[in-house]
């Protein structure tokens, strides 16, 4: 038990290395004033206690390195950045990953497992596409917001963690939760501090800045790859 203690933790700090590698190499770059609006409310958020914030904005602009920006520039940035796609898994499925389980808490538990919440503890977790959040599973992860505490499925003892949620999405959340979509109370709870992001066509030269800088990264990245083969 020793010796997997260790080897997570060892696992857990290359992971730690890897995401703030992966931030500084792709940090979102932008002169147009809505971008400075933008850069200047994370500053504000990074330094904050507030401990849960909401990025909105289309496809494309950036919201991933947007919830980055806020972990890697806070107090928080030495613990883990954990994210989770909410469209990536079915329901059970996404509860295991949020939440972890309990040795015999379903027919492959062999062995206990610390979901995100619990390893994103100190931290930061990021949920992007969270207006796919099913209804039970909103109900379950309101619950955890309100007092930071969880069981494992399967599980019988409460777990506390502190750590910051950043959940971002694409759609427009105030009509999700009109039609009954997404619940109105985590909702609020996750607007704790709104950042929208503006689409590329409303930031005039950053565009042809942004397309620059990815074909950098990845033609480095690229290289990198082909050099070691």
């Amino acid at each position: 038990r020793l010796k997997a203690g260790i080897a997570r933790e060892t696992q857990l700090d290359a992971f730690r290395r890897s995401e703030l590698e992966t931030f500084l190499k792709t940090k979102i770059v932008g002169e147009a004033p809505a971008m400075r609006r933008v850069w200047d409310l994370v500053g504000k958020v990074s330094q904050s206690e507030a401990t849960t914030a909401l990025i909105e904005g289309e496809s494309g602009t950036g919201k991933d390195l947007v919830a980055r920006a806020i972990h890697f520039e806070s107090s928080r940035r030495d613990a883990p950045f954990m994210a989770l796609n909410c469209s990536s898994f079915q329901e059970q499925l996404l509860e295991n990953e949020l939440f972890g389980h309990e040795r015999g808490a379903f027919t492959d538990a062999r062995e206990p497992k610390r979901g995100l919440v619990e390893l994103a503890d100190q931290g930061t977790l990021f949920l992007d596409e969270v207006a796919d959040l099913p209804a039970a599973t909103q109900a379950k992860f309101l619950r955890f917001i309100e007092d930071r505490t969880f069981k494992r499925v399967g599980g019988s003892s409460d777990i506390t963690v502190d750590l910051r949620i950043v959940a971002a999405t694409n759609r427009d959340l105030d009509e999700e939760v009109r039609e009954g979509r997404f619940r109105q109370d985590l909702y609020y709870r996750l607007k704790v501090v709104s950042i929208l992001l503006p689409p590329l066509r409303e930031r005039g030269g950053d565009a042809v800045h942004l397309t620059r800088h990815f074909l950098d990264h990845y033609n480095e990245k690229f290289r990198k790859h082909f050099t070691s083969i």
